[in-house]
């Protein structure tokens, strides 16, 4: 593989390495500047992500619920590399002190390798961009038998599930109470993506059973929405996040509050006060950790296991690395907390360390280096069908219609090609016109 085992022909390569680890908004974003502000000819960069795609995750609960098609939130990586290498493997090691990083990458079919072969990369600069995975907080049976929505995979799952759900309940006409159990659907989280989730679990679970399942009750239908605290959407705003409860309960979703899950089965979910639900769809999304390879790596991290990095978004005592996104702990100057893992503030990121890079490359002559100081412009979610709730510049609140149509015009905008753009629009003007499409796919 061409310029990979980069220790072996140095002589080859230009005289600075740029190695990005990651292809999320933070990841990509570094790829699009970095590219745009250096001469090729005298820096190779390289990106590197298990995937070769970069996923709009603000609209997986739509692909949950089929409004979107799937390839619509996804655009390849390699449509980003104008010149820049980019290599779909797993990042298996990165050593800080000796500035290289071990990949590997299977052989053969993905599902049943024949081998797996690992390639070394060395870098001058280093952008560790690697996301987050989900957090059961160790408890391994909700980790074993619960949905979740962090990939396209996830949100495949999902919708694949709640249809095979609706067939199965449509069968048991004679066993009510296995019945009711198919139809309860719990989803674990008070946050953007629980909240986000549960709406579009609900309008999907709901429509598809009043446009094709003429068997099934209403009645029996029960979607729950778990939360650790007494509120939802804190991040936001407590009259938006009341809003938002009333609107999901006009809809028919049930809460649980001020109440955590501590195990699971197959059939159950089992409520921290030994209170039991039955139902064979419990969906987590109760938070978020970096994978074990940022958690063990050998700099300074925070009580969440992520990297904490300067107001450069270099990391302490390593020179020529940055850490940006999820895995990334940054302090906010004007409250003093970490910024939150948004989509925004790792685009914002992205762009800062790329001009940090550059400077750094061109010498202090040519630019000089950029601190991360970013206030959010917004924050908004979808709760339900044309209904959602935002809050711009930390004080105009909006919510109903007008947030709903804030929300989709902001993603739209932000879907990182025209292609994408027109797709995702088309997907919509298809769910205002037709019946929700109940057909399972893989």
């Amino acid at each position: 593989m061409s310029g990979v085992d980069r220790e072996n022909s140095n002589t080859r390569h230009p005289s600075k390495q740029i190695v990005i680890l990651g292809s999320g908004f933070a990841g990509i974003e570094v790829l699009k500047n970095l590219q745009k502000k250096l001469s090729y000819k005298n820096v190779e960069i390289t990106l590197v992500s298990k995937d070769n795609f970069i996923l709009f995750t603000p609209m997986l609960p739509e692909v949950a619920s089929g409004m979107i098609e799937t390839r619509h939130v996804v655009t390849t990586v390699r449509s980003f590399c104008k010149h820049a290498n980019f290599y779909e493997a797993n990042v298996e090691s990165i050593d800080l002190d000796g500035k290289q990083i071990v990949i590997t990458h299977t052989i053969g079919r993905q599902s049943q390798p024949s081998d797996w072969r690992e390639h070394t990369l060395k870098y001058d600069y280093l952008v560790i961009a690697l996301g987050s995975e989900n957090n059961f907080f160790g408890i391994s049976e909700i980790e074993a038998n619960a949905f979740t929505m962090k990939n396209i995979d996830d949100a495949i799952i999902l919708r694949n599930h709640m249809i095979n759900i609706l067939e199965q309940a449509n069968l048991e006409q004679d066993n009510h109470d296995l019945r009711k159990s198919l139809l309860t659907f719990v989803v674990v989280g008070g946050g953007f993506s629980g909240v986000e989730t549960v709406g579009a679990v609900n309008d999907f679970v709901r429509e598809s059973i009043k446009q094709y399942y003429p068997n099934i009750y209403m009645s029996d239908v029960r979607v729950i929405l778990v939360s650790a605290t007494d509120k939802i959407l804190e991040q936001i705003d407590e009259g938006l996040g009341k809003f938002a409860l009333e609107k999901l309960k006009e809809g028919g979703v049930e809460f649980i509050m001020n109440t955590q899950v501590k195990g699971a089965t197959k059939n159950k979910a089992i409520l921290h006060d030994d209170t039991v639900i039955s139902c064979y769809s419990l969906i987590w999304t109760a938070g978020v950790t970096p994978n074990k390879l940022i958690a063990n790596l050998q700099c300074e991290h925070d009580k969440g296991h992520r990297i904490i990095a300067n107001d450069y978004l270099e990391v302490p005592a390593h020179d020529g690395v940055y850490a940006l996104g999820d895995c990334a702990s940054i302090t906010d100057p004007h409250t003093g907390k970490p910024y939150p893992p948004t989509a925004q503030h790792a685009i914002r990121q992205g762009k800062v360390a790329a001009k940090n890079i550059v400077s750094a490359i061109k010498g202090k002559r040519e630019g000089k280096k950029k601190k991360f100081d970013y206030k959010t412009k917004g924050m908004m979610a979808e709760i339900g069908k044309r209904t959602g709730v935002a809050i711009l510049f930390g004080r105009i609140r909006l919510h109903g219609f007008l947030a709903w149509w804030l929300w989709r015009s902001y993603y739209l905008a932000n879907l990182p090609t025209a292609k994408k753009k027109l797709k995702v629009m088309g997907d919509w003007t298809s769910d205002l016109l037709f019946k929700p499409d109940v057909s399972q796919v893989s």
